[in-house]
C-alpha cells in the first residue's frame, strides 16, 4: 500500500457537510457528482468523498439497516499549528471538542481532539506535541 486514496462518508445534507470540511477542517471541494449526490474534497494527498443519503440520488449508499454504521471516526494529521489557535478556530465554527487525549507513540507525542461534522461523523484532529 502507498497510502489512503480516499474515504467515503455518508452524510445527511451535502451543503452543511461540504461547509464543515472546507471551512472548519481546510479541505477543498474538487468535484461534484450530482447524479450520485456526491462531492469529492481534496484533503492533502487524499480525498474525502461525501454522499448525501437523505436524497434519492444518494440512496445507493444507504446502509441496509436503519442506523447502520458509517465509520467509527476519521483521523486527520495536522501540520504545524498553534493549539490555542486551533481551539479558537473550532469554537468559532461551533465544532465542539467531544473528546481529547495525549497519545504516546513510538515517534513522539501527539494531541488528539475529536469533533463531529454536521452529520455526526467523528473526526480526530491529531497535532504533534513537542
Amino acid at each position: 500500500m502507498r497510502g489512503i486514496d480516499h474515504l467515503l462518508l455518508l452524510v445527511d445534507g451535502l451543503e452543511p457537510a461540504i461547509a464543515f470540511y472546507e471551512h472548519v477542517l481546510g479541505a477543498h471541494l474538487e468535484t461534484r457528482l450530482p447524479r450520485y449526490a456526491m462531492a469529492e474534497l481534496r484533503a492533502g494527498a487524499s480525498h474525502i468523498d461525501l454522499v448525501d443519503t437523505s436524497v434519492p440520488e444518494g440512496a445507493w449508499a444507504r446502509p441496509p439497516v436503519a442506523g447502520g454504521r458509517n465509520v467509527d471516526h476519521v483521523g486527520v494529521r495536522l501540520g504545524g499549528c498553534d493549539e490555542a489557535a486551533l481551539r479558537r478556530h473550532l469554537a468559532l465554527h461551533g465544532a465542539e471538542i467531544v473528546e481529547e487525549r495525549v497519545n504516546e507513540e513510538p515517534d513522539g507525542r501527539s494531541l488528539s481532539l475529536y469533533v463531529r461534522d454536521p452529520s455526526g461523523n467523528v473526526v480526530e484532529l491529531m497535532r504533534e506535541l513537542s
